[in-house]
């Protein structure tokens, strides 16, 4: 006889993908225990500014993300209208459907406390059974097939039937060493702009068993923050993040131009690059026009709040009236006087004589002169959100298996998403094949791919494959058990 544990979803993870899955898989049908890393629920998700928002044309995302998986893009952008709504129907409080990031997406706000605290009550109300502070350690498969999980919990690992497991511990931003393995070479260069409990869970016990992992796992997403000495909370991320890079000229600490500023949608596009320079450290130099821009940020405050609540943090924030002032005051800081001001210089000089083209590296927008003082100089640290990379799922958010595949490199197809299948495999044309790992399913973070170097967003991805998820999974055991 099977032990009624076994007729069960377990989801292993307690911020939105995760409460989403756990959430639907319960209006399917099907029992569900809830296991959460840390000692209350949110994860990421409740350090978020609370826009539910993508891309408002699909053939944009195309265009802004090409490298990002086809599949899992359309399937974000043709579900989330439903799983927004699907949201508000469980007790969130949802704002109107409006314009944002940069005109180019469009969202709907929400208060991630309130929305937290509504899924939870709604997974209680359904019968949902709930362990924090228990982690998972690893998976228990049995003929490549998921049987349940071990979890850790109180210096002690015990065992937990399931048929169908739902991974969303929201990636691997906070383990160094896997940081240092796919990401970054040097993970100090790195602040961590999240929760600390998404050290790679999931990743490490899928591909334990087999899992295949996505492109693009070097990639992530991240604001840069106020620099060193600078002390805040987890609270105040959003606070000293210094979304207005794109306008400024950004600068190591050699005191070199390191990208193109104005490149992608928002300044994490330059925070991922930032990240990559000595130290991750630098500095982001405005004039007295950036100072005063009134031009909103993702922050939602101007650019001279944004730069004041740096300087109350601790960070370094150096005012000069002039440019030859401005680099001779860094040099305390390490940056080289003479560097410095030979290339703001020659920014300006190529902007004012109509050669920006040669700009090297490239300035392809906001190409302006900065020549109005007083300057600020605003010291910038690089930091981390989450992994873009991670498990490859599929647009059933099943969590594929490496030796059953072919690469998608070549052959991944761009239409809408694969044919409906009740099999375990998908075969298109004789060039790409994919077969999931029985019982297995991954949302939010621990999937990797949908965003690459550009962001489609954080909490929409979170919402439709948490969705996903939680009815694959719920559908699975209930065909093994009717």
């Amino acid at each position: 006889m099977v032990d009624r544990t076994e007729k069960r979803v377990v989801v292993c993870g307690g911020g939105l993908a995760g409460l989403t899955a756990a959430v639907t898989a319960l209006e399917s049908g099907v029992a569900v225990t809830l296991l959460e890393k840390a000692p209350e629920l949110g994860g990421n998700s409740a350090l978020s500014g609370g826009m539910i928002w993508t891309y408002a044309e699909y053939d944009r995302i195309r265009a802004e993300i090409p490298n990002g998986d086809a599949v899992l893009q359309w399937l974000v952008y043709d579900n989330i209208d439903a799983a927004r709504n699907w949201l508000a129907s469980q007790g969130a409080t949802l704002g109107p459907d409006q314009r944002c990031h940069e005109d180019i997406g469009r969202g709907r706000p929400m208060e991630p406390p309130q929305a937290i605290a509504a899924l939870a009550e709604k997974f209680t109300a359904l019968g949902g059974e709930l362990r924090l502070e228990t982690a998972l350690d690893s998976l228990i498969a049995e003929n490549g097939v998921i049987h349940g999980v071990r979890v850790a919990r109180d210096d002690r690992t015990e065992d937990e039937p399931a048929r169908a497991v739902v991974l969303a511990t929201g990636g691997f931003q906070g383990n160094p060493e896997l940081l240092s393995r796919y990401v970054i070479r040097d993970p100090d260069n790195l602040y961590l702009r999240s929760n600390p409990w998404s050290t790679g869970d999931a990743f490490l016990a899928a591909t334990q068993v087999g899992a295949a992992v996505s492109p693009g796992l070097d990639n992530f997403y991240g604001h840069a923050l106020a620099a060193p000495p600078a002390r805040f909370s987890k609270w105040e991320f959003r606070d000293v993040s210094q979304h207005y890079g794109q306008q400024s000229i950004a600068v190591n600490l050699l005191g070199e131009r390191f990208a193109d500023e104005s490149d992608g949608n928002t300044e994490d596009t330059l925070n991922q690059r930032l990240g990559r320079q000595p130290q991750g450290r630098g500095f982001y130099i405005l004039d007295r026009e950036m100072m005063d821009s009134d031009e909103m940020h993702a922050s939602k405050v101007v650019t001279r709040v944004i730069v004041e609540r740096a300087r109350a943090a601790g960070a370094p924030v150096v005012v000069a009236d002039t440019i030859e002032d401005l680099c001779r005051n860094l040099v305390p800081f390490g940056i080289p006087e003479k560097c410095l001001f030979r290339e703001i210089t020659e920014f300006n000089r190529l902007i004012e004589s109509g050669q920006a083209d040669n700009l090297k590296p490239a300035r392809r927008r906001n190409r302006k002169i900065f020549r109005r003082g007083p300057f600020h100089a605003v010291g910038v640290k690089a930091s981390i959100t989450y992994t873009m990379g991670g498990l490859q799922i599929d647009e059933r958010a099943r969590v594929l298996r490496r030796s059953g595949g072919s690469s998608p490199s070549a052959a991944m197809p761009t239409t809408r998403a694969f044919n409906e299948t009740d099999s375990l495999s998908v075969a298109i044309g004789l060039e790409y094949r994919q077969t999931a790992i029985g019982g297995l399913y991954a949302a939010g973070c621990d999937t990797g791919n949908i965003s690459h170097f550009e962001y489609i967003g954080g909490l929409a991805p979170a919402l439709v494959t948490g969705r996903t998820a939680g009815r694959s999974a719920a559908g699975f055991v209930k065909r093994l058990f009717g």
